[in-house]
């Protein structure tokens, strides 16, 4: 992948709780490593510094836990504001972002590729969107995203207005999409866009 991109940073969106799983996502093992672990690890390479989002100031802990063998270990972001879910750590990782661009990803994603990120980003840097999002069936993938740090105050004012859904913000966002059949001549089998939200979602169950 060469150097990272000095104009992108990285953040994790953790705040979930995983309440249709029945166990903390961020510390789901696959393949003998957590799941929060597991995308700071696949982040890292694509960009110059990273960050872990939280809605709790008490999972603080809990990320220095799981990153504790991490030689590098990333920023901690606690959401500003409670009650708004996902949206709320976007507004939280674009305000304590470093660069121009942040590369957003949640922390349910078992099986990202990374050439499929790096395209990602390629696209964001090429373009002047608010926003450049992965497609998928459900439309734009907001956690498979890179944010402009400076569409902040547009994030902000959603929020403001009461906007909860992701996919709503993307939305007003204008963001630009990049097509499935552009994105998965890298992942024929679309494993980026896989997600763990229940059992049966994690690899090998059953």
């Amino acid at each position: 992948m060469g150097t990272p991109a000095p104009a992108v940073s990285g953040a994790v969106i953790a705040g979930g709780t995983s309440r249709r799983l029945g166990t903390d996502k961020r510390l789901v093992t696959v393949e003998g490593t957590a799941l929060l672990a597991r995308t700071v690890g696949v982040l890292r390479p694509l960009v110059a510094d990273v960050q872990v989002v939280v809605a709790d100031p008490a999972d603080r802990t809990l990320v220095t836990d799981v990153l504790r063998a991490d030689a590098d270990p990333p920023t901690i972001t606690v959401d500003a504001r409670s009650g708004f879910g996902p949206a709320a750590g976007l507004e939280a990782a674009l305000a304590a972002a470093h660069r121009p661009l942040v590369l957003v990803l949640a922390t349910d994603h078992p099986a990202l590729v990374p050439a499929v990120l790096a395209l990602l980003v390629a696209r964001a840097r090429a373009s002047t969107a608010a926003a450049v999002a992965l497609a998928g069936p459900r439309g734009g993938e907001p956690f498979l995203a890179v944010y402009r740090r400076d569409a902040l105050p547009a994030v902000r004012a959603a929020l403001d207005a009461g906007t909860r859904r992701m996919q709503a913000l993307l939305t007003g966002l204008d963001a630009e999409l990049v097509p499935e059949a552009e994105w998965r001549a890298l992942d024929p089998d679309g494993r980026t866009l896989a997600d763990v939200d229940v059992p049966e979602d994690l690899p090998g169950h059953g």
